[in-house]
């Protein structure tokens, strides 16, 4: 796990960036919460894995069962889109913050 989240973090930063930069070069400058969500949408992905995993590979039935595990992989990738969106959008800030300081205006 320590070895997998410092490739998350530097994979999530990068596309973060390449997303801002698209949008500033299409002259788009909203890119805050495109930046926020371009990062947080890893945990659609999880979370869509979860479900596919859940009627898959699992033999879990009854309602107990089901509303556990989905309330907790619910509550995980909350999390995880969270913490993925943030790490994005400082990312994202620094890259803008950067290159916007570079400029000259008369």
């Amino acid at each position: 796990m320590l070895l997998v989240f410092p490739i998350l973090v530097i994979v999530t930063v990068c596309v973060t960036i390449v997303g801002t930069y698209f949008l500033l070069n299409g002259e788009n400058y909203h890119w805050k919460w495109t930046s926020f969500f371009f990062a947080a949408s890893t945990a659609v992905y999880v979370y869509l894995y979860y479900v596919y995993y859940y009627y898959v590979k699992t033999k879990m039935s009854g309602f107990f069962q089901t509303s556990f595990y989905f309330g907790y992989t619910l509550m995980f990738c909350l999390g995880l889109g969270i913490l993925c969106g943030a790490v994005g959008y400082l990312g994202s800030n620094l890259f803008v913050r950067r290159i916007y300081r570079n400029i000259k205006s008369d």
